[in-house]
């Protein structure tokens, strides 16, 4: 018994101090970078690019960032694309997923199959540009967000919540004078809002950390998202010039190339990141229904 207690307590030591392992690798580059995005140029050469708490903490790269017209510009084509995008995909993929659904639906077995075909084979970078182009939707904001309106893989876990929400739920609705639309929005979607939120964060993430559709298909800067800034501030030779960093600023407080990459990940990484708390409560749950009802 004795044994048994013992090794229970050190199976309980060795997972706890994975668990602070897999934790501490996590955690310490994000405070790595938020730390050297909160010194200036002189404290980052002393302490030769390590830092993980600032001596003298200063908000000089986000000042910088914030007053270029450029990045704020770029910020808003993010927040816009982000939420456009994300509503586009939900309403969508919601009336896809009732539609297939229900069982009576003439040709649902073709539909539901074309729908995984476009999981299983995609057409390609070239084919896409060239329905883009055909749309006229090249270099314009509806470029980075009408291609990817629906998600496939979305449709079909919400197709099978659909399927699994007790039929006398609906009967009851239909028997009380519902038609479709009223079984759909007062019935289906408020039972399915914990998947909804799941699948709507996987694809508010998506879109805010888009760039290569952007890169591909707008040439015009002006439209350009944050996420496609922040690749071509990286691929500068020197991103605090590009911002407009370092004029007339005190030497104290000048920044430096490193500390505005910092600094740009940040900007990049933490509005995202305030959303998920606000979600956690139905991404957790709709993880969990989702798995259980796929």
């Amino acid at each position: 018994m004795i044994k048994q207690m013992n090794a229970e307590k050190a199976y309980q030591v060795v997972i706890t101090i994975l668990i602070l392992l897999v934790s501490l690798s996590a955690l310490l580059p994000l405070i790595y970078v938020l730390s050297t995005s909160l010194v200036s140029e002189q404290e980052y050469i002393q302490r030769e690019g390590f830092v993980f708490i600032p001596r003298h903490p200063t908000i000089e790269p986000y000042k910088q960032l914030f007053g270029e017209i450029q990045f704020m510009n770029a910020f808003g084509i993010s927040v816009a694309r982000t939420v456009l995008g994300t509503l586009l995909i939900l309403t969508l993929t919601s009336i896809t997923a009732y539609t297939l659904s229900r069982k009576d639906i003439p040709g649902r077995n073709l539909l539901i199959w074309s729908v995984l075909v476009t999981i299983l084979f995609t057409a390609g970078l070239i084919p896409n540009f060239l329905v883009v182009s055909d749309l006229h939707l090249k270099d314009t904001f509806w470029a980075m967000v009408i291609p990817g309106a629906i998600d496939s893989w979305s449709v079909l876990v919400l197709k099978q919540f659909f399927e699994n929400i007790p039929r006398e739920t609906e009967e009851s609705a239909i028997i009380d004078g519902a038609n479709e639309l009223q079984l759909m929005s007062r019935i289906m979607l408020p039972m399915s809002l914990p998947v909804l939120a799941a699948l709507g964060l996987f694809a508010a993430v998506g879109h805010w950390n888009a760039w290569f559709d952007a890169f591909i298909y707008i040439s015009d800067t002006h439209l350009h998202p944050l996420q496609l800034f922040i690749h071509n501030l990286f691929v500068s030779s020197s991103p605090t010039a590009l911002v407009g960093g370092n004029m007339s600023v005190n030497p104290v407080h000048r920044v430096s190339d490193e500390t505005m990459k910092m600094a740009l990940v940040v900007a990049g990484t933490l509005p995202i990141l305030c959303v998920y708390p606000f979600l956690q409560k139905y991404f957790t749950k709709g993880m969990y229904l989702g798995a259980v009802k796929g």
